[in-house]
């Protein structure tokens, strides 16, 4: 497994990272009126999503503890929840979802994984530097 031994903080930090005032980073850093990278993500459809709803946590066993709860709306874990507009379907496996953290804009790409303790989500928070984390599926919470 992927998990690195301050994985324990990492949900929590990541959870309050979508509630901080920091703007998002731009998408690009090219001068005022040139041109911007085209965006080839489409809308997601419902069906390829469900494989991301459900209750997750950084360690299976530890499901009665700080979890993160994700729906096609929702984005939630200990005290912080999101809204979430959207989902992009990417093309190669993973999706972005569009969310709103207490008025700030925040782009989470999510990849579907099986680790060999079962399913699992990896996490890239793109407007924190490509910070990643690693959920598993709660297996009794869903």
């Amino acid at each position: 497994m992927r998990l690195a031994p301050f994985a324990a903080l990492a949900l929590p930090i990541l959870l309050a990272a979508c509630s901080s005032s920091t703007p998002p980073t731009p998408a690009s850093s090219a001068a005022p009126g040139a041109a911007q990278p085209m965006n080839v993500a489409a809308p997601a459809n419902d069906d390829a999503l469900k494989p991301l709803f459900g209750t997750w946590a950084l360690d299976p066993t530890q499901c009665t503890g700080t979890v993160l709860k994700i729906s096609k709306t929702r984005f939630e874990g200990g005290d912080t929840g999101c809204d979430i507009s959207g989902y992009a379907d990417n093309g190669d496996g993973t999706y972005t979802a569009s969310v709103t953290c207490s008025g700030t804009a925040e782009q989470i790409k999510m990849r579907p994984i099986f680790a060999p303790t079962g399913e699992g989500i990896d996490l890239t928070y793109l407007n924190r530097k490509n910070l990643a984390s690693e959920v598993l599926r709660c297996e009794a919470a869903n």
